[in-house]
């Protein structure tokens, strides 16, 4: 009678163990590297960066921001990030241009997020991309009660001159979306 209640015992530890490590390696997993946080662009699932998407002209485009680890949809939503648009600093070199007659730098991590039209709502933001545009107009935008010059003509949906940069505050994740 002892020797089966002594291995009833071990067995049951044995197994309280083997869920333990099970778990354990679940969020050993989840925390190293493997981010909770994604942004969905009709049925792609970007988890850190995209390149070369053709975002539509003239239209609105949706992306949802989404957990991974979220049951049900509304768990799933990601609601403290942030949205920003950057330039290209490999595609577009440093330059000078002028606001008002004022000098100003172009340089890789500015925001140009001013200059397209985002709206951002519970676990999603949407980007309007106009028919044209390139980066005068963009500038133009960002800037809109002053005059702009000095930009060099380019046209911006020729490859992939901007990005859309999504952070997730709770995650501390960052996903890059290259895009023309």
């Amino acid at each position: 009678m002892k020797t089966k209640t002594i291995v009833s015992v071990i067995v049951y530890g044995i197994i309280i163990v083997a869920i333990l490590g099970v778990i354990a390696l679940v969020l050993a997993f989840v925390n190293n590297g493997q981010k909770n946080f994604y942004v969905q662009y009709g049925n792609e699932k970007i988890s850190y960066k995209a390149e070369n998407v053709e975002l539509p002209k003239n239209a609105v485009t949706l992306f949802n921001c989404k957990n991974v680890l979220g049951v049900t949809d509304e768990q799933a939503k990601a609601n403290n990030f942030t949205v920003r648009v950057e330039p290209n600093q490999k595609l577009i070199a440093d330059f000078d241009f002028t606001v008002d007659g004022k000098t100003k730098g172009f340089y890789g991590n500015l925001d140009l997020t001013q200059g397209l039209t985002i709206a951002k709502g519970e676990g999603y933001f949407s980007v309007y991309l106009p028919e044209e545009l390139t980066l005068h107009k963009l500038l133009q935008a960002c800037y809109p009660d002053s005059a702009v010059a000095g930009v060099p003509a380019i046209n911006l949906y020729e490859k992939d001159y901007l990005s859309i940069v999504v952070y997730s505050e709770e995650e501390k994740a960052t996903v890059t979306i290259w895009f023309h």
